[in-house]
């Protein structure tokens, strides 16, 4: 399974991170990366560790954790409450959440509705699961493009209104599906390995990726087709190194305001852009000490 040290979640612009320092912590960033409060730390649970993949913050505020330690997807309070999350699933059959990877959220009321990506080989990897007070309970398990074969295993998924997408590095593939149903797939541009990708109000793609040369991140348009690289693989500001998440702004701003988050260097640090590529500055940076081990 693969291991992420950070995640990000940005929702009505809080930026809210889930990072390991010693024990799993999400904190709350206004987007020039001040802290907001102490955040709240992500217990194990029965007597084990907490393994976080993923977060995501849905409209009502509350916080989703894909906790793979727990096997499952758990869910807090935006204090630290935790509240009634996702049972834990067994075995690959359709409705079962297994060892969750990653989880997203997006819709309002009974069209709320969570993305939960399970890790691994398997056919029934990538589930819709509706979460409003009165909305239909049943889960839409889906498909890989090749349904015989099923997913090699995912990454970081994503959702915004329709369409849905999730990033399988062992493909090098960006998968797309359109209200459930399966609509296209791409691969990342210059043969980098996808790991993060989220969805713009228009239709576009921000796609981050890793490999030997640091990874890069990338503006496509709808169809996957590269429109121009925001960063580069790189040591200095405003280059990446094997990014491990993304959060974008919301709304209607430009290309030159619209700020994208990255989270990279090992977790250790966040980097702003904008959608024309400039970097606006860097926050977070520590030292990602031996003590990330349940992270890594």
């Amino acid at each position: 399974m693969l291991r992420f040290r950070t995640s990000l979640a940005l929702r009505h612009g809080i930026l809210w991170v889930a990072r390991w320092d010693l024990s799993w912590r999400v904190v709350p960033h206004d987007l020039d990366g001040i802290e907001l409060s102490a955040g709240f730390a992500i217990p194990g649970e029965s007597a084990g560790r907490a393994l976080v993949t993923s977060i995501a913050v849905d409209e009502d505020r509350r916080v989703w954790v894909s906790d793979a330690g727990a096997g499952r997807v758990r869910t807090f309070s935006a204090f630290g409450r935790e509240l009634e999350g996702l049972p834990r699933g067994d075995g690959d059959r359709a409705g079962s959440i297994a060892d969750p990877i990653s989880v997203d959220a997006d819709g309002v009321e009974d069209g709320a509705v969570l993305l939960v990506a399970s890790a691994g080989a398997r056919k029934h990897a990538l589930h819709l699961v509706p979460i409003g007070p009165r909305a239909n309970p049943a889960r839409v398990s889906l498909r890989a493009r090749d349904t015989a074969e099923g997913f090699a295993g995912l990454a970081r998924a994503a959702l915004r209104g329709r369409f849905q997408f999730a990033c399988e590095p062992s493909t090098g593939l960006v998968h797309a599906w359109r209200d459930g149903q399966f609509f296209f797939a791409f691969r990342a541009p210059d043969a980098g390995v996808p790991v993060a990708v989220r969805p713009l109000p228009d239709g576009r793609l921000v796609l981050a990726t890793s490999g030997d040369d640091g990874g890069a991140v990338h503006l496509l348009d709808a169809a996957g087709r590269l429109v121009r690289t925001l960063a580069r693989g790189g040591d200095g500001e405003g280059d990446v190194a094997d990014p491990e998440d993304l959060a974008v702004e919301d709304g209607d701003a430009s290309d030159a305001r619209r700020r994208v988050v990255v989270a990279d260097a090992a977790g250790s640090r966040f980097q702003v852009f904008s959608l024309e590529g400039d970097c606006y500055g860097a926050f977070g940076s520590q030292d990602p000490t031996d003590a990330l081990e349940e992270g890594t």
